[in-house]
């Protein structure tokens, strides 16, 4: 029953030991231990590196992402709020773009325009399956056909000698030009339409050919150069010219969040279980050394130790003023 009693006297003795100016000179003393030198006492550098270590379903679990987008998906006020400032700001790009004349390239520059070219035209692979895809649509098709068509057409016009002479006469040539033109606008109507379906089904046996033909390594260099001088002439035109017109930009605008207001839970889900599933255990870590790019990059690490010491600053003072009102 003494022990309580004999646990503060031994407490007792040492505050005196430590009080004491004689006694204190053999007690070792504590030293205080201070924050390392390399990180200032409002360093972001702790948050960052917890961020960048969790994965991302510890940092933002699957189920907590779909609760999250489909609230925020079904406010149609939010919605329609974002989209009155998307297209404010939306129109005021497009203005700015709109009065640039200067080329893609002047803004890249010569050595940055001649790198990417260079990468461009050494492409020398293409996706089977896409390029197939590709010359077998039904716009590639009635191309080919209404071009052969029209080739098989000026082929027998070309060959016709003597009746490119009469053409040429004073009063036959009118005539038989007249002639002609009406021949061509009844088979038109009558055996062209039989013509045409059959291009139609050669330029389908005829895409195997030029699909083989495109991915031919003899062939991937003039592919490449054909590429190269297509982004070039893209790169040497002025920005102004690139910009879609305005009735394009405002569809594609107002597509997108009928799309957005149309999207229902059971695609939401889908969509974000398919991004976990790729990224879920994931961190940023595993895709970029953060560690590196802020050692490599000081003025960034600064940067983002100011955001840090401004937010923590703000919820101080947030806090504060909550308390002071509660009280």
């Amino acid at each position: 029953m003494m022990w309580p009693f004999r646990s503060h006297g031994l407490v007792a003795c040492l505050l005196l030991l430590l009080v004491n100016p004689f006694t204190s000179a053999f007690v070792p003393r504590i030293k205080k231990r201070s924050a390392p030198s390399f990180l200032p006492l409002s360093s972001s550098r702790p948050a960052i590196d917890w961020i960048v270590a969790q994965p991302l379903d510890a940092v933002l679990p699957k189920d907590d992402a779909v609760k999250i987008l489909d609230e925020i998906l079904t406010n149609d006020e939010l919605i329609d709020d974002t989209e009155s400032v998307v297209t404010r700001n939306w129109d005021k790009l497009e203005s700015k773009l709109r009065e640039e004349t200067r080329t893609v390239a002047d803004i890249l520059g010569a050595e940055t325009t001649d790198s990417v070219i260079k990468s461009v035209q050494n492409i020398d692979s293409y996706d089977p399956e896409a390029v197939r895809a590709f010359l077998g649509s039904n716009a590639v098709n009635e191309l080919f056909a209404k071009v052969l068509y029209d080739g098989i057409y000026q082929f027998f016009q070309t060959i016709d000698v003597f009746g490119n002479i009469i053409s040429k006469l004073p009063i036959i040539g009118p005539i038989r030009n007249q002639i002609r033109d009406e021949t061509k606008r009844q088979l038109d109507r009558t055996v062209g339409p039989l013509i045409q379906n059959f291009l139609r089904e050669y330029t389908k046996v005829a895409v195997g050919e030029a699909s083989d033909f495109v991915m031919s390594p003899t062939n991937r260099k003039a592919f490449g150069n054909a590429n190269a001088r297509l982004v070039l002439s893209l790169m040497k035109r002025p920005v102004n010219s690139l910009v879609p017109q305005s009735d394009v930009t405002v569809k594609l605008r107002e597509d997108a969040f009928e799309y957005v207001r149309k999207t229902n839970s059971d695609d939401l889900k889908e969509y974000v279980t398919f991004v976990y599933d790729l990224l879920g255990d994931k961190s940023v870590s595993k895709a970029v050394n953060v560690d590196r790019v802020l050692s490599a990059s000081p003025t960034l690490q600064k940067t983002l130790d100011n955001m840090w010491e401004k937010a923590t600053h703000a919820q101080e003072a947030n806090t504060a003023e909550t308390t002071g009102l509660n009280e």
